[in-house]
């Protein structure tokens, strides 16, 4: 279809940094995204050498400001070392933000059991990807 309203107006690609904040020190941080419009994906590779002052549930420093409405939820692909003992761990994108969430179950629940608990330490490494709308 070469109709305009369907027609490509606006792809990019590029690196953003993942970042707990505080004085957090890491061995890893490789992340990419991809937008195409409003639709952006984002990979993330992060590995916490120090936790310091950081955050020990959320992650910033997404690439887009997300838009109003729902939030974004993601799957977790790889994690290791992290704070506390998890059986599931999962994140999302929050409306209206540069930032993602991560939460997750300690023990068998019918429904998130950890919606802000402490996740990162020192040598916590977390792999995802998600995919959100900008207004951009």
């Amino acid at each position: 279809d070469t109709a305009a309203a369907n027609a490509l107006d606006d792809y990019e690609e590029g690196t953003w940094t993942p970042s707990v904040g505080g004085n957090a020190t890491y061995t890893t941080q490789d992340a990419r995204y991809t937008k195409v419009g409003r639709l952006v994906t984002i990979t993330a590779q992060f590995a916490i050498n120090s936790i310091g002052t950081g955050s020990t549930n959320t992650l910033s420093g997404l690439p887009f400001e997300s838009t109003s409405g729902e939030a974004a939820p993601f799957s977790v692909g790889y994690y290791s070392d992290l704070a506390l003992t998890t059986i599931w761990i999962g994140g999302y994108v929050a409306h209206n933000t540069t930032t993602v969430y991560f939460v997750g179950n300690s023990s068998a629940a019918s429904t998130i059991q950890g919606n802000g608990m402490a996740i990162f330490g020192n040598s916590a490494r977390i792999d995802f990807c998600a995919t959100y709308h900008t207004a951009a």
